[in-house]
């Protein structure tokens, strides 16, 4: 089963290397690794227009080896550029040159990304993961032909009800409990079509 995920990064995940601490979210993502039998496609998704390469590589560095495999880029300004990640055999993680996208928001991220990494779209769930209902709930609206969810962490008050859209608490702790409630709606689905 396919998937692929758009992750932002401020506020979102960061804390993990900040703060040391991953735990729960490095269980969600094995949870749902296992689920996707390892077809599992994530890429950091952000506004900033600043120099985040060495932010997400110090991110990279603190998750489980195993699990870095899944990180395949970065999208900066929100959807301006896309650098992939080439993963080379010692662990070591290098940044390809960025390529131009041309879009200026996370929605125009996903969809021009979108066209690079399924362009004939085999996945069968993507999920979106950010914490700012300006800049990060328009993901949802991505033209995909499968099933998605959108992972709201934080700032949830006043949002309007949209279906898959999982409001929950803040930073990765957060986005790792929504993981595993997207892992138990996968699974119940697939117990019930046996």
């Amino acid at each position: 089963m396919k998937t692929i995920a758009f992750v932002d990064f401020n506020n979102t995940i960061e804390d993990i290397y900040l703060k040391r601490r991953g735990k729960k979210y490095f269980d969600a993502i094995k949870r749902l690794s296992n689920i996707c039998k390892d077809e599992l496609e994530i890429y950091i998704i952000s506004k900033a227009k600043i120099n985040l390469e060495d932010d997400v590589l110090d991110l990279l560095y603190f998750m489980p080896e195993c699990q870095r495999k899944f990180y395949k880029g970065l999208i900066k300004n929100g959807g301006g550029s896309l650098t992939f990640f080439n993963h080379c055999k010692d662990g070591k993680i290098i940044l390809q040159p960025p390529i131009s996208l041309g879009g200026t928001t996370k929605l125009d991220g996903v969809e021009l990304t979108r066209k690079i990494v399924d362009k004939y779209n085999q996945a069968n769930l993507y999920i979106f993961i950010g914490d700012d209902k300006e800049a990060d709930l328009p993901m949802i609206k991505a033209n995909v032909k499968c099933k998605k969810y959108m992972v709201l962490a934080n700032n949830r008050r006043f949002t309007p009800h949209i279906e898959n859209v999982i409001k929950t608490s803040k930073h990765s702790y957060g986005v790792a409990s929504a993981i595993h409630k997207i892992c138990d709606e996968i699974e119940e689905y697939s117990e019930n079509q046996k």
